[in-house]
């Protein structure tokens, strides 16, 4: 099965959607739920707007495919926000919590090593969480 990778971003009133193999198509959300709701209605609707002008389907919307949603950073931060602490996240991580919040008011972009540090974090809490019976 074909897969189209999403990137859920932080907007000003929710989540935006962009897709990194249609960049023509956006969705929108006020909550991740909704967002994901929207990426695959916009892409439906785009399909049928090309059928409907008799323009070529991409070849990628051809047959079954699914959705692989992805954060960036500053949404993942607001989507985890109440579920896991900042401090807490910042202490798996290893780095400030100044920083961390930094990243999740959108004030600093994180480097890629630093954002593969607060995933892995964020995994390594829910493991821990699993664990527990």
């Amino acid at each position: 099965m074909k897969q189209i990778h999403v990137l859920l971003e932080m907007g000003k009133d929710g989540y935006g959607v962009c897709y990194d193999e249609i960049p023509t198509v956006f969705g929108f959300g006020e909550t991740v739920e909704l967002a994901k709701k929207d990426a695959k209605e916009a892409l439906v609707f785009y399909v049928e707007c090309l059928k409907k002008e008799n323009h070529p389907i991409p070849k990628i919307l051809q047959g079954e495919y699914e959705l692989i949603f992805r954060f960036d950073i500053e949404a993942l931060l607001k989507y985890i926000d109440g579920t896991v602490t900042k401090t807490a996240l910042a202490k798996a991580a290893g780095m400030n919590p100044a920083q961390l919040s930094h990243y999740s008011s959108g004030q600093k972009k994180p480097r890629k090593a630093q954002r593969d540090r607060i995933v892995a974090a964020l995994h390594q809490i829910g493991w821990d969480l699993l664990a527990v019976s």
